[in-house]
């Protein structure tokens, strides 16, 4: 058979016959899922149906991931509340045709400031064989920099509260928001671009008819989230032309507010812990009851039991754990597992209080943790950097060897 150009290179029927193992078909009852902020800024409009399609595809995205694969994901998935039932292929399949008819366009500046807009299709591909269970997608490689490798500038949050939305304008509210919400619990956006994001420049020009259909129904859905808000219109004379957003339940505390382990509270932030959960925590751990490494080690512990589908909420199982010291058993084995450093016999020219560890040995029991998946860095260099961070290490070479040197006082 001769392939078309763009055609996939994969038929129909034998596609979604492919195994588990063949495709992007994850189980896990929650997931973290992520967008660069322009993918969150961008211009686009979906059904209902078709934005969970969207969250069921964003969730079976990896972090390593460099390249989209094909997605299977099951109907059932995407009916949370509700029974699949006779209605449902030709549901599905409308969602399936207008979600692949579907562009976004991104308008983004460079690195010299000069603005630029792309428009393009937001699917490869996308299809449902009736009788199967499952759809099947792969998303446009155009969308790769805003969902691939991300380093900078995005966002996360949980899949099962974006799956739980009934309505499209609550999604996007609530990413809009949590773009901002690591640094600040009011929130001001000009109405015209949040119109423009939502594909409602020609639609609700009454502020009134914006706020029922749109703002208020956002306002109920998000209420039971992270990101509950009130809001008000801000007004240049009798024209509304912003909306002030006001966090009720902001997932964040301010820097200079910040008394966990460097990088712990904005890993906390990201995860889903509320405000009151992590006042709780820093109190724990001010009070010297929860140590820096157990935090590092239910982090690494939970983010793994996720990825195999053993837990159903990220933020409260970690929680639990550390509050209540659920994992304190398996830390401890952990602890008796690692290799002991000894540090060698203090040299003439050693400082009183000063600990000496060679760093090929700090190398093999970083790539001992990495092994058992408890290192919390993803290169022995990054370990190297968190102390390099601490005015109390310092890393010199003394006779031809490196070593990490520690300060005591």
């Amino acid at each position: 058979m001769t392939k078309k150009k763009d055609e996939p290179t994969v038929e129909p029927d034998v596609m979604l016959s492919v195994p588990d193992d063949h495709l992007a078909g994850d189980n896990r009852p929650d997931r973290m899922v992520a967008q660069h902020n322009d993918l969150i800024k961008a211009q686009y409009d979906m059904s209902l149906l078709e934005m969970r399609l969207f969250i069921a595809m964003l969730a079976r995205i990896n972090r390593g991931d460099s390249e989209f694969t094909m997605c299977r994901i099951p109907v059932s998935e995407l009916y949370p509340d509700e029974r699949v039932g006779g209605k449902t292929y030709s549901q599905v399949k409308k969602a399936v045709v207008r979600l692949v008819g579907r562009t976004i366009t991104v308008e983004s500046k460079d690195e010299r400031g000069i603005r630029e807009i792309v428009s393009n299709p937001l699917m490869a591909t996308c299809r449902y064989k009736e009788g199967t269970g499952y759809v099947v997608g792969q998303f446009n490689n155009f969308v790769k920099p805003y969902l691939l490798e991300l380093k900078g500038d995005f966002t996360v949050a949980q899949e099962l509260t974006l799956i739980g939305f009934r309505s499209f304008y609550s999604f996007r509210v609530y990413w809009l928001l949590k773009l901002s919400a690591f640094y600040k619990d009011n929130i001001q956006l000009d109405l015209i671009l949040v119109k423009q994001m939502l594909n409602l420049t020609d639609r609700y020009a009454n502020f009134a008819d914006f706020k029922r259909f749109v703002l208020d129904i956002a306002q109920q859905e998000i209420a039971s989230t992270d990101m509950a808000f009130e809001y008000n219109p801000i007004k240049e004379g009798r024209t509304v032309t912003g909306i002030l957003f006001h966090l009720l339940r902001p997932a964040v505390v301010t820097q200079e507010d910040t008394d966990l382990p460097n990088g712990v509270q904005q890993k906390l932030t990201e995860i889903g812990l509320t405000l009151k959960s992590l006042q709780e925590i820093k109190a724990k751990y001010k009070q010297g009851k929860l140590a820096e490494e157990y935090i590092r080690f239910v982090l690494q512990y939970y983010e793994q039991a996720q990825t195999k589908g053993r837990i159903r909420s990220l933020a409260g199982a970690i929680f639990k754990a550390l509050i209540n010291d659920q994992l304190i058993k398996e830390f401890e084995q952990w602890q008796a597992d690692q290799p002991v450093y000894k540090a060698p016999k203090a040299k003439e020219d050693a400082s009183v209080g000063e600990e000496i560890i060679p760093l090929d040995e700090l190398r093999s029991g970083w790539e001992i943790m990495k092994k058992k998946g408890m290192s919390p860095y993803a290169t022995f260099e990054d370990s190297l950097e968190e102390y390099r961070k601490n005015p109390a290490y310092r890393i010199e070479i003394r006779d031809g060897r490196e070593y990490l040197i520690f300060h005591g006082k």
